[in-house]
């Protein structure tokens, strides 16, 4: 009986150190390198995350001598390596690539080379978004052209489609074991008009429709992202039918808008609906790579945010953290290239500091 009562205080006594060390020390997991995020567990929690990185890049805008470019990868090596390291990043692709069969032109009616798709691929793009007051510039034909050499390269594109069938297939993004649903929209299309029957050619801007497509996407997804074409060229600020439409997407149940046409930089706002629910708008990227000369127009960046995905005990919680803002330049040597803001500021006569000032409000 002494030998039973000394055993059992001695179990007693090892049960309570193990479980002492359990609770102080998170173990990590190893994971394959696709896993972004982290997993431990303790007596009292089971916690697993799960981050990924989504991001856009503002106008690519090929004027003169931009089209004429062998290769693009030159311009955009200072910030490939950014690029790259980002798990899904959209271009708003705003001249199209129709100059394989149209040739090559610049503004008003813009045909750009179809290396160019090849070529943001290879520096980290995911998706082109193509619904933009240029998608008709070439009209059907060059639109379906445009559309060929992205389907030649299997470059996704969102906003712009070349039959009902394509308009109406979802487009869903799995990134790790986040789903993401992508919708773009444009306010016009400078005069160029759809054939008659076929609206589905560009997606453009409808408040109801808008709001049906996506409650409709956001019962398939965990989180839907909406790149749109919108507001006054060089204005810095947004207007009020940027901040209507944006509160209409928001209480919809978007959670990203990623906006563009301006072809400046315009301020980011966090939108919380009535319900709760928290959109990041970004209302303009700014030029990315163009050859525009007015002012401010060759100050662009990337609108980053992370994406996370926990679950605690077997219950899953999903949340979109951490927006920023890269500031980027286009810098107008024998060669242009698109260059981190913090690098060249002397040259370009404003600073990183401005952009993260104008964007949200920080000193």
């Amino acid at each position: 009986m002494v030998f039973i009562k000394a055993l059992a205080a001695f179990l007693v006594v090892v049960i309570s150190v193990l479980l002492y060390f359990n609770l102080q020390i998170e173990k990590p997991t190893q994971f394959n390198r696709e896993f972004h995020g982290k997993q431990f567990s303790t007596f009292y929690m089971d916690y697993e995350e799960e981050k990924i990185e989504i991001a856009m890049i503002g106008d690519v805008l090929l004027h003169l001598p931009l089209y004429n470019y062998k290769s693009f990868i030159p311009s955009f090596s200072p910030v490939l390596e950014e690029l790259k390291s980002i798990d899904l990043l959209i271009a708003n692709q705003e001249s199209l690539p129709a100059g394989g069969a149209f040739g090559v032109s610049g503004y008003p009616n813009f045909s750009s080379p179809p290396h160019i798709i090849g070529d943001l691929k290879d520096v980290g793009v995911d998706v082109l978004s193509i619904a933009n007051n240029h998608t008709l510039d070439q009209g059907e034909e060059g639109l379906l052209e445009a559309i060929q050499q992205m389907e030649k390269v299997e470059m996704p594109y969102i906003g712009a489609y070349k039959s009902i069938e394509d308009q109406q297939a979802d487009r869903i993004f799995q990134v790790d074991n986040i789903s993401l649903g992508l919708l773009g929209y444009t306010y016009g299309t400078n005069g160029h008009e759809t054939p008659e029957g076929k609206d589905y050619l560009v997606n453009l801007i409808d408040e109801n429709r808008i709001v049906g497509d996506i409650e409709e996407l956001k019962a398939k997804v965990d989180f839907v992202i909406v790149s749109i074409h919108w507001g006054a060229e060089y204005n810095l600020e947004a207007n009020d039918m940027q901040k209507k439409l944006a509160q209409s997407i928001a209480d919809a149940g978007a959670d990203i808008i990623f906006g563009h046409h301006p072809h400046v930089i315009q301020p980011y706002e966090l939108i919380i609906s009535e319900s709760g629910h928290r959109t990041h708008v970004f209302y303009s990227l700014g030029n990315f790579f163009s050859g525009q000369k007015d002012e401010y127009t060759n100050i662009g960046g990337i609108a980053k945010i992370e994406v996370l995905k926990k679950n605690v005990n077997g219950e899953q919680v999903m949340t979109i953290e951490n927006p920023s803002f890269i500031s980027t330049a286009v810098m107008k040597g024998e060669a242009y290239t698109v260059n981190f803001l913090k690098d060249v500021e002397s040259e370009i006569g404003k600073t990183d500091a401005w952009v993260q000032q104008h964007v949200f409000g920080v000193e």
